[in-house]
């Protein structure tokens, strides 16, 4: 007889849940903790204050005159995109109007035409995968709080209490 040494259980970091956002159609949601979702997070941020900069926002110079007459991409419009390709990878139950009964492929273009449709979608993925991060976090520190078995004081156990020297009295 033999003995079997358990792999210790992987931290569940990129974690993904199904969710009904409609009575017989759900999402499946994938966690916030994604490093790529944070890194794509980071970028459009970073774009959408860079476009602040130039316009002088939040600045005493600022003046609607002074914005370029050009289309400027809408932040919900990138948060969508990124919720659409990065948190929500799946779906059941969803169909286009072309195809009624036909469940549709997913796809992040449908997607986004989905969260247009009905922006409770958005809402709901980005909360669902604040939970599955938030949880993910809450298993790791439950870990780290969970102290060793106590040893017998061997070699790699506790040390022994030294006597304090006689010349370090305070007084």
């Amino acid at each position: 007889m033999g003995f079997t040494i358990a792999r210790k259980p992987e931290l569940d970091l990129h974690g993904q849940r199904w969710v009904e956002f409609a009575p017989g159609a759900k999402i499946l949601v994938a966690s916030i903790a994604n490093p790529i979702y944070k890194s794509h997070q980071s970028l459009i941020k970073r774009h959408l204050v860079s476009i602040d900069q130039q316009s002088k926002v939040g600045t005493a110079a600022f003046s609607v005159a002074d914005i370029p007459q050009e289309e400027i991409e809408i932040d919900d419009d990138l948060y969508i995109d990124l919720v659409s390709r990065h948190l929500i990878s799946n779906w059941e139950g969803v169909d286009v109007a072309d195809q009624p009964g036909i469940p549709a492929p997913y796809s992040p273009e449908l997607c986004k035409q989905l969260i247009q449709q009905m922006p409770s979608v958005y809402f709901l993925a980005v909360q669902t995968g604040l939970d599955i991060a938030t949880r993910a976090e809450e298993r790791v520190q439950a870990t780290v709080k969970k102290s060793s078995t106590p040893t017998s004081g061997g070699a790699t156990g506790r040390a022994k209490r030294t006597k304090k020297p006689a010349g370090n009295v305070k007084g």
